[in-house]
């Protein structure tokens, strides 16, 4: 009876141990699925492509967090379960039959030990399926579909991303129309400008040639004038010298 309760208690040590090396590794195995980025990538790299980069990374360390958290609590709600005094003596008076036979078992003794052995393994796979299996599978499976879903949003996020791209081209496509406008206007101005600068100089340089033309034909006149009075008296001299005889006065 101490032999087989002594077994019993060492199996359940050995189980505890089994547990907690498997809590381990499915702890341990989410942070595989964290990338690691560096910074120098994350800011080389395009706007859109940096902001897929960072929302991914997000929900797979979001991932990561529920399912330590979710593992943790069922440890330790396993750990925290009381076990039935009245089934831990009927297991052990079970086991302790087959042991108190009258006849040894031999190598291929078919007693009860063999059916219990077999009840004992089916009702161990059926409480970890229960307490352990199902319930990280559950998590698991939660996370992968929590990931499946960020990397479907992700792709779904991309036909927006394409549509402010093209927006973007859109508005710098609008923009040059509207400069290579606002530069023809001014242009155009700026010929008016010139031109009506242009016809205002010229009609001020007619207006002083006219002017200029107009003194020097006034000059021409007077000089003209006072020439011809010259001419008169230096004439009537000449013909005085030349001719002894005093010409008639003009009447």
């Amino acid at each position: 009876m101490a032999t087989s309760v002594a077994a019993r208690v060492g199996s359940a040590g050995a189980l505890t141990l089994q547990c907690s090396a498997s809590k381990q590794t499915v702890l341990s195995t989410p942070s595989s699925f964290v990338p690691r980025f560096s910074r120098e990538r994350v800011q080389i790299a395009a706007p859109a492509v940096r902001r897929v980069i960072t929302f991914v990374a997000e929900a797979r360390e979001e991932s990561r967090r529920s399912t330590e958290a979710n593992v943790g609590e069922r440890l330790k709600s396993l750990v925290d379960r009381k076990i039935n005094p009245i089934a831990i003596a009927a297991v052990n008076m079970l086991v302790a039959c087959p042991a108190l036979a009258e006849e040894k078992g031999k190598i291929f003794d078919f007693n009860l030990t063999l059916p219990i052995i077999a009840v004992e393994f089916l009702l161990l796979m059926v409480a970890l399926d229960n307490i352990w299996f199902k319930p990280v599978s559950k998590v698991m499976d939660d996370r992968d579909a929590l990931i499946r879903n960020k990397l479907m949003s992700v792709r779904d996020n991309s036909s927006e991303l394409e549509a402010l791209e093209k927006e973007a081209q859109q508005i710098i496509r609008a923009a040059r129309v509207e400069i290579t406008q606002q530069q023809n206007e001014h242009k155009k101005k700026l010929a008016e400008k010139l031109d009506a600068e242009l016809q205002e100089n010229r009609a001020k340089v007619e207006a002083e040639l006219a002017a200029a033309l107009a003194d020097l034909e006034k000059q021409k006149e007077e000089t003209l004038a006072g020439l011809e009075s010259q001419v008169q008296a230096l004439s009537e001299e000449i013909i005085k010298k030349v001719l002894p005889i005093p010409l008639p006065a003009k009447r």
